[in-house]
């Protein structure tokens, strides 16, 4: 192994290591949207602001998030990892037989905080029952049907959680996560 394999070894370990620390840090934060030792060093280390109480507040309202720092936090700072790993990365340019492995690991870091930001709601939210979807749905005024034959129904299920699409949203209005 070479200086410049061992680099992008050494880069891809240190992205996945801190990926780790930011999502541990915000989940063990015990009440929602509150601080402890360790997120607040994360912050710190990241110079993250701490979310105004009022705004706060409003998010926590929003979102119904039983425990852990905001997700919002918790995205900026995965944010500053991928975009240390895409600076040094950029040093490399195109390095003759490295080209795979520097894509690689740019595809990676691109996609490294939609996935952190995925498994931090999985620890952080609670998992939805499975009569969840059905109060919601009944909840909601239910449109008319038409009278006669229907034509086939497709209905769109999210693949995170399972729940319905049951707007026009790209979003689901359960998780949060994109429909795709």
């Amino acid at each position: 192994m070479d200086a410049t394999e061992g680099y992008l070894n050494q880069l891809e370990t240190w992205m996945r290591e801190r990926t780790t620390l930011i999502v541990d840090a915000g989940a063990s934060v015990e009440t929602a949207g509150g601080d402890n030792d360790r997120w607040r060093a994360v912050r710190e280390e990241y110079g993250i602001a701490r979310t105004p109480q009022a705004d706060r507040e409003l998010i926590l309202k929003a979102n119904e998030q039983p425990r852990g720092a905001l997700v919002a936090e918790v995205q900026v700072a995965l944010e500053a990892v991928a975009r240390e790993v895409l600076r040094n990365l950029k040093k490399l340019a195109s390095l003759d037989g490295y080209d795979g492995k520097i894509d690689r690991l740019r595809a990676q870091a691109e996609r490294n905080t939609e996935e952190a930001l995925r498994n931090y709601r999985q620890k952080v939210f609670p998992k939805r029952g499975m009569f969840a979807f059905a109060k919601e749905a009944a909840q909601k005024p239910s449109p008319v049907m038409p009278t006669g034959p229907v034509s086939d129904v497709i209905v769109h299920a999210c693949r995170f959680c399972g729940a319905p699409r049951t707007s026009s949203e790209l979003k689901c209005q359960f998780c949060g996560e994109k429909f795709g």
